[in-house]
């Protein structure tokens, strides 16, 4: 004989109230197998195995509708089903981490209220909202979020939009450089590049040591957005490293030639050094920086450009021999000499005469 359980029996067992069960029961969710002479529920094993199923999907977020959908339904796809639960148990989870946070924060503060509490939690509450559109909301009142809360919701949030909004909420607090600073060392590449970018439209001259360091950054879209911040912040002490970078790459990225170009006059002692590197990309991005440093001041620094370049007409390189010839054109009427010179080499001579008819003459 199948052995069967009182509605009592499951509740006392399961800790499941007899409401529960019976709700279960009007629902179709759990509909015991048979009812006993005096019409009282009686469970079988299949039905404790059902109850074990609705228990564990219940306990992963899903509602009861969507529980008796999962099992109703053999060819319902489970997999996606646990995903977008899942996707909505971490949302409660980040929400409810910011909230240690913040609740932390107040509980260490001598001089707070209680409005001080719920102003934090509906802030926080508003920051890991689902909506994005809620989110950036909530970013753009930076006196109602302090500093660690903005830090926290930078870290926890995936869309790229609100992302940017945090950011711009947080360079408006006075401290936004020191968490700035603590940033460049995120784990995620991603938050190092927006930190990067915070810190060079704060315009802090103190952290360009700390942004050298990431030049050595495993991930090349932090080492490019790091030259881009360098060339921002313009601290001339950043020069040698900036072009030492040029010999580790394959081939010197446009944003490191534009950056070290937008220093001048001070990039050019150790540019000079640079094209005599053994690396023929080195050589070429150094003439090519050279030749627009010179153009962008011809008159101050036309000629020191052109003294410089002009003896890569020669080079052995016919890349660097045209490189060099357009960097002399680009100088301007000081690199005429040069390309007087680099006329006896056939593969740019077509090139030189060009130059010197449009742009020297």
């Amino acid at each position: 004989m199948t052995r069967t359980w009182r509605i009592g029996e499951v509740a006392d067992r399961t800790g499941l109230t007899r409401r529960t069960l019976r709700h279960y029961d009007d629902l179709g969710l759990l509909v015991p197998a048979t009812r006993s002479s005096g019409d009282y529920r009686l469970y079988d094993e299949d039905d404790l195995l059902r109850l074990l199923q609705i228990q564990n999907l219940k306990a992963i977020g899903l509602s009861l509708p969507e529980i008796a959908a999962a099992l109703a339904d053999p060819d319902l796809d489970a997999t996606t089903t646990l995903r977008s639960h899942l996707v909505r148990l971490e949302e409660s989870i980040t929400a409810q981490r910011g909230l240690v946070v913040r609740l932390e924060s107040l509980a260490t503060t001598a001089d707070r209220s209680w409005e001080d509490v719920l102003a934090a939690i509906a802030m926080t509450q508003a920051l890991a909202h689902p909506d994005p559109i809620v989110r950036i909301r909530a970013a753009l009142e930076p006196s109602a979020t302090s500093t660690r809360d903005l830090v926290q919701a930078i870290s926890d949030e995936t869309d790229p939009a609100v992302r940017e909004v945090l950011m711009w909420s947080l360079a408006q607090h006075g401290d936004a450089a020191e968490a700035g600073l603590s940033g460049l060392h995120d784990p995620d590449p991603d938050l190092r590049c927006l930190f990067v970018r915070l810190l060079a439209k704060l315009r802090a001259l103190a952290a360009a040591p700390a942004i050298l360091a990431l030049l050595r950054d495993p991930e090349p879209r932090v080492v490019g957005t790091a030259v881009q911040a360098l060339g921002q912040l313009h601290d001339p002490a950043t020069v040698a490293p900036l072009v030492a970078l040029l010999d580790t790459e394959p081939v010197p990225s446009p944003a490191l030639i534009e950056t070290l170009a937008s220093f001048g006059a001070a990039a050019l002692d150790a540019l000079s050094e640079a094209l005599g590197s053994s690396h023929e990309a080195t050589r070429s991005a150094a003439t090519e920086i050279i030749g627009r440093i010179g153009g962008d001041s011809p008159g101050t620094l036309g000629p020191r450009c052109a003294d410089l370049v002009a003896p890569l007409v020669d080079d052995e390189d016919p890349q660097i021999r045209l490189t060099a010839v357009l960097a002399l054109g680009e100088i301007g009427p000081a690199g005429r000499e040069g390309l007087d010179l680099a006329l006896v080499h056939p593969d740019v001579a077509g090139v030189v005469r060009r130059l010197l008819d449009l742009h020297v003459t």
